[in-house]
């Protein structure tokens, strides 16, 4: 075989070695770090509903014009943290610029009312562990529901595998990205969804992974002193940036698109929902 024929056959031997390197992926905040986190949210939601009853307004049936409801959020959020001192370390998250805006039919409707996000500082640690701690046992109620709002725009704290991962593996965990709350229906809870990440290549310090979502629902609730049956799906797709160094996105865009349908005595409603994510970070050394 000509030299030059060995030598691709090395080259390719010795990218494919490379590229199925596996290596050991942990979300983590990092001691001395300031973190820039910019997240987009888009809910678009239509319902159709139908009143079966004998003597039922036919201005309640919504087939011919479902209700639609879209809500756009916006979070600019820094994240702070200081150096270790006894195995833990102090964590600032100080919110930024918090917008939200909601359109009912196509007309801009008043959005949930929210107390002032901008200019909050909620502290608190990470212990040794890796897991966030924060200073709310002596805020009110109010003040703990607007932190939660603030929160949510953090990333989920990815729970990867305790093994090493190489291109082409995935790991999934269970997540409340559809906050469903329809008490008329007996919905008042998380339902969680199934995330999957897919690993698919490895770049310098960035891991990037695919993203599908799977959702799936039939149960039977009672509502309002009967019973009716709700059935659910949703898929999603989508793609992450990871530092592999910080332990930490780069960057997360997600699509996923649910449906339900629920049916009761009297009652019939269809249900359709998208939500969208666009999600960026930046992380730095103190």
């Amino acid at each position: 075989m000509p030299k030059t024929a060995l030598l691709i056959v090395f080259v390719l031997l010795s990218a494919i070695t490379k590229a199925q390197k596996s290596r050991l992926f942990k979300f983590k905040y990092l001691p001395s770090h300031t973190y820039g986190i910019t997240k987009k949210t888009g809910m678009d939601l239509k319902i159709i509903m139908q009143d079966l009853s004998a003597n039922a307004d036919k201005k309640t049936d919504t087939t011919g014009k479902p209700i639609n409801m879209v809500v756009d959020t916006e979070w600019k959020t820094t994240v702070k943290t200081d150096g270790i001192t006894a195995g833990s370390f102090p964590i600032a998250i100080l919110s930024g610029q918090f917008s939200t805006k909601t359109t009912l039919n196509g007309t801009e409707a008043p959005s949930p009312e929210i107390k002032p996000l901008q200019g909050l500082t909620v502290k608190g640690k990470i212990d040794k562990d890796g897991k966030m701690f924060l200073d709310t046992a002596t805020a009110t109620s109010e003040i703990k529901s607007v932190i939660g709002t603030l929160t949510s725009g953090l990333p989920e704290q990815l729970k990867f595998p305790d093994q090493h991962m190489k291109v082409g593996d995935t790991f999934s965990q269970d997540v409340n990205l559809n906050a469903m709350n329809l008490p008329d229906f007996g919905i008042d809870m998380d339902y969680p969804t199934k995330v999957i990440y897919k690993l698919t290549a490895v770049k310098d310090n960035l891991a990037y992974f695919d993203i599908t979502s799977e959702f799936k629902m039939n149960i039977d609730k009672e509502a309002q002193g009967k019973v009716i049956n709700i059935k659910g799906t949703g898929t999603g797709a989508g793609k992450m940036e990871f530092y592999m160094d910080k332990g930490y996105p780069k960057s997360t865009i997600n699509d996923v698109e649910y449906f339900l349908d629920i049916t009761g005595q009297n009652t019939k409603a269809a249900i359709k929902w998208n939500l969208t994510t666009d999600a960026k970070y930046i992380v730095n050394s103190n």
